[in-house]
């Protein structure tokens, strides 16, 4: 039988690092994974991104229920936002 002996620090040292990796693995635990934030320049880009044809991504853009941004005649739609006010609409569409 091989006996270990650690001081009380480095015994404190290992069970600080096995409690932080239990900790983050369960802090994970059912999360989907982190979407890649993504700016998008165009109505096609937007269309294909939410899986509509460019008329209703424009039509919803005008309707104010996508988020964008215009610098100028350019239009700019950030996926974070937009998944974020699409889930919105789906909460308000369940009640």
């Amino acid at each position: 039988m091989i006996h270990f002996y650690f001081d009380e620090e480095k015994l404190t040292a290992i069970i600080e690092q096995a409690v932080n990796r239990a900790f983050a693995a369960n802090t994970n635990f059912n999360r989907e994974p982190a979407q890649e934030r993504k700016t998008m320049h165009s109505m096609l880009e937007l269309s294909e991104f939410i899986g509509c044809s460019t008329v209703t991504a424009q039509k919803l853009k005008n309707e104010g229920r996508i988020p964008y941004r215009q610098i100028g005649r350019k239009v700019l739609f950030d996926s974070f936002d937009v998944l974020k006010a699409m889930e919105q609409v789906k909460k308000k569409n369940r009640k």
